[in-house]
């Protein structure tokens, strides 16, 4: 009996040694398997279609503030679609190194290959492995790839190569306009929503995004070469001398064309013809070359009929003077100006000024136009009719009549522009000066200048 004790004993002991072993902690600090970890993408590429950045090196360049607005190569895969945009044909959306979301790169408002227009929305999609030829910036603290910017390869799939920039040439006058790559550099160097004065830029229709025979404009890119590398974003732009484009074919990809009117880098990022500012002078050669009417005819039914708002001092908490009152069955298009916001008169100087128009070969000249208003102080002052040679020196003109304030009934009135005659470049101007004391509200229509 006792052995049977024992050896059941000793039985009991094994089992528990071998049993033991597997729930005994391994050492502190010996691994009790492979740990994965997340793979540290590294910074790399030049930039170029041979070697494109990396988006962790985008990221670096962005986040050093080393980045230049020159554009480069991006390469990586779409982790996120933000937004397709079917009236422009652009696409926002974001890419990485990885399939992760995290530091990722946005892709403001792309075009695709060939910088042509997305036609739908499933033209892009999350997994696609993409190329992207854009310039980088840090906007309001978001790494992004601007406007402008367009693919390069989709999933193996390649545009056009980028061609090397042009050397900038011209000086922007008629006799010789810049290049598009002169225009460029100009633009670029200006500050971001600053128009420039008005130029004359020649280069070749590389792609046309939309022609309106409705609203008579046209939005298109040129380059030095036609090719799709190094554009100048030609923006709601009209036909020859100031006219709408009445047809299609008015303008084609190819024609050698001259642009006039002022430009602007807008937000800092895009530079581009200042929306319904500019003009064709000339198309494959023809064309008059003038670059001002005779005469003027602005009755703002539809809208601000070429004319440009400057603000010359706004109250804090003002956004604005004047803007456009639409044409409805019963009020009328007109241009509307008042200071009057928040239940208070803020003191404020505004104008809107005139295309520049041509008076040669006249000897006497006169504006008329519509008004009327009421709230006023002193109408005469606060209401100002001017006119100007280079948009920039301004003569107060005689109004012949103001309204009495007692009503909106628009009247008729007079100014004389003979002192004006026979100049070739001529500016008219609507100036509204508010005070505390008193923000009229003056609306205006039907000018014309003959």
């Amino acid at each position: 009996m006792k052995k049977l004790i024992l050896s059941l004993t000793a039985l009991a002991m094994m089992a528990f040694a071998f049993t033991g072993c597997e729930d005994v902690p391994m050492p502190y600090g010996e691994p009790s398997a492979t740990k994965d970890t997340t793979n540290v993408v590294v910074a790399q590429g030049s930039g170029t279609a041979d070697d494109p950045y990396n988006v962790a090196k985008a990221m670096e360049l962005i986040k050093a503030g080393t980045y230049t607005s020159e554009p480069v190569y991006v390469k990586g895969v779409v982790t996120e679609l933000s937004e397709f945009n079917s009236q422009f044909g652009n696409y926002t959306y974001y890419i990485n190194d990885t399939k992760t979301t995290d530091n990722q790169l946005e892709i403001y408002r792309g075009k695709t290959l060939n910088n042509q227009n997305f036609t739908a929305e499933t033209d892009l999609k999350v997994g696609d492995e993409v190329v992207v030829y854009g310039a980088l910036t840090n906007y309001n603290g978001t790494s992004e790839m601007t406007s402008g910017n367009y693919l390069y390869s989709l999933n193996g799939k390649q545009g056009e190569p980028v061609t090397p920039t042009a050397a900038p040439t011209g000086d922007g006058t008629a006799a010789n306009p810049y290049n598009v790559a002169a225009a460029l550099n100009l633009i670029k160097g200006m500050d971001a929503g600053v128009n420039s004065s008005e130029i004359y830029v020649k280069g070749k229709v590389s792609s046309i995004n939309e022609l309106s025979t409705s609203f008579g404009n046209a939005t298109y890119y040129i380059s030095d070469d036609g090719s799709k590398s190094n554009t100048l974003y030609i923006f709601r732009s009209k036909y020859l001398n100031g006219e709408n484009f009445t047809s299609e074919d008015q303008l084609k990809v190819g024609d050698d064309v001259v642009i006039y009117g002022p430009f602007v880098n807008y937000m800092g990022n895009t530079p581009e013809a200042v929306a319904n500012k500019t003009y064709l002078v000339s198309i494959n050669g023809k064309g008059t070359g003038e670059t001002t009417k005779t005469g003027l005819e602005a009755t703002f039914d539809d809208g601000e009929d070429n004319f440009t708002i400057e603000n010359v001092s706004l109250a804090p908490g003002l956004t604005y003077v004047w803007k456009h009152n639409d044409k409805t069955a019963t009020t009328a298009g007109c241009m509307k100006a008042s200071a009057y916001a928040s239940k208070k008169n803020l003191p404020a100087q505004s104008r809107i000024v005139s295309p520049a128009f041509s008076l040669a070969g006249l000897t006497s000249a006169t504006l008329t136009f519509q008004h009327t208003g009421r709230f006023f102080g002193n109408v005469a002052q606060e209401c100002k009719v001017q006119a100007s040679t280079d948009g920039k020196t301004w003569t107060d003109l005689t109004v012949s009549a103001y309204p009495d304030g007692s009503n909106w009934n628009f009247i008729d009135a007079t100014c004389d522009l003979s002192a004006f005659a026979g100049q070739n470049k001529v500016y008219i101007a609507f100036l509204y000066t508010s005070t505390s004391e008193a923000a009229p509200t003056w609306e205006v229509k039907n000018v014309v200048v003959k």
